[in-house]
């Protein structure tokens, strides 16, 4: 099942199914404290985002690049990403999505790849992603 899918310049990255909790989709209330001339605090609710925060244990070389790609993007401008959110069964949602935190991953370890003559390919791991909304959902 596909959980999430990071969109740059029409072409989809997709992203492995993350497992073992690695995958949350929540939405987030917008609010504002306001301080009233009668001293009173009150909490101003705006709307709701949503956050998506991913971990995936092991990427190949040629899916790392496409995703380092994507997420150094999302830092500087908004993309379109599709993702799951809760109790959606397998109707994916699409918005325009920031990346807040993005941990790179790191060199693991190099594996024997059968089916490519035994040549070795190096494996990423320790990948983590954090996506916000740019606009309240509701």
């Amino acid at each position: 099942m596909t959980q999430l899918i990071l969109d740059v310049d029409g072409l989809g990255v997709v992203l492995p199914e993350s497992r073992k909790g690695g995958y949350r989709a929540y939405l987030d209330p917008l609010s504002v404290d306001v301080n009233m001339i009668s001293g009173r605090m009150v909490r101003e609710l705006r709307g709701s985002v949503w956050r998506v925060s991913y971990q995936y244990g092991y990427f190949r070389e040629e899916q790392k690049n496409l995703v380092i790609a994507a997420c150094e993007k999302g830092r500087r401008q908004p993309i379109l990403c599709s993702f799951l959110p809760p109790n959606a069964g397998d109707e994916p949602k699409q918005s325009r999505f920031f990346v807040t935190k993005l941990t790179y991953p790191k060199f693991m370890w190099s594996a024997r790849m059968t089916g490519r003559g035994e040549t070795p390919a190096a494996l990423w791991g320790d990948f983590a992603l954090e996506l916000r909304e740019v606009k309240p959902s509701d």
